[in-house]
């Protein structure tokens, strides 16, 4: 009996050659038909923007000798349009996101990031979809590490996507939204965790250039009170944190989304 493999369409914000998605397509193809579509460079933290007053091109290239994707000029949100759209290799059973290089936990981080606007982007087009990011150096926040630095990361994304596609998404559920402590083995415990509000105090730092004119860099320090049981304290105990995100904005999530991730940690202990 042949066994039907699902397609995949995996993206990022780090870039169409960054070390994660790379390295999690290697994994992802050992059991799916896995297509890339990404930004041709660095997105990180631009949300769920969708480009309406530029054009997108959009390029089929060699990432590596032997991986074949496309590259856009677009975002994110834009690389998850375009792909469930345009390509020939659809359509897409599964959405993947990552694996990203930094953590994208709290309301307020996930509301930024590109990685998990991929998600929230498939979620409105009915497709499920799980983002995964894990912890880096402040160094590799935007320059990408080494291949190995995400392989144990990419192992575990497998085992949780193989899951993902044989379960049935509850209604409301978005994504699941999977972060990594830095040195994530299999062994690693994972938490069944509720956002955090914020995670990071941003604030502009101000810097002068050589003619005395006052620029400013955006960054921020880790909040101090870290509610018990949220995703940030799970890291912080470096925990595999896997939580449940809904794109229903209203005030009514529903207790199955919790119980849909008991079931997934179960499953891949």
């Amino acid at each position: 009996m042949t066994t039907i493999r699902k397609k995949i369409l995996l993206t990022n914000d780090d870039g169409i050659r960054s070390s994660g998605i790379l390295t999690l397509y290697t994994e992802l193809s050992k059991f799916a038909d896995v297509t890339i579509i990404a930004a041709e460079t660095q997105r990180s933290a631009e949300g769920k923007a969708i480009t309406i007053n530029n054009i997108i091109r959009s390029e089929k290239i060699n990432i590596t000798e032997s991986i074949v994707g496309y590259s856009i000029s677009g975002t994110t949100a834009d690389a998850v349009i375009l792909g469930t759209n345009i390509l020939e290799e659809g359509p897409f059973d599964f959405v993947v996101s990552g694996i990203n290089q930094g953590l994208n936990i709290s309301n307020h981080i996930v509301l930024t990031s590109g990685t998990c606007a991929a998600c929230f982007e498939a979620s409105f087009y009915n497709i499920p979809a799980v983002a995964f990011s894990m912890h880096v150096s402040e160094k590799n926040f935007f320059v990408s590490p080494d291949h190995n630095t995400f392989q144990k990361a990419a192992e575990v994304s497998a085992q949780i996507v193989k899951e993902l596609l044989l379960s049935t998404y509850p209604e409301n559920l978005a994504f699941i939204n999977v972060n990594y402590p830095q040195d994530v083995s299999l062994e690693t415990e994972k938490r069944n965790s509720f956002m955090a509000n914020k995670f990071l105090d941003f604030k502009p730092e101000e810097r002068q250039d050589p003619r005395n004119n006052n620029y400013y860099f955006i960054w921020g320090d880790i909040v101090k009170d870290i509610p018990p049981g949220s995703d940030t304290d799970t890291l912080m105990q470096k925990k595999v944190s896997i939580s449940a995100v809904t794109a229903n904005l209203n005030l009514n999530v529903k207790s199955e989304n919790e119980q849909f991730v008991d079931d997934l940690i179960q499953k891949v202990k």
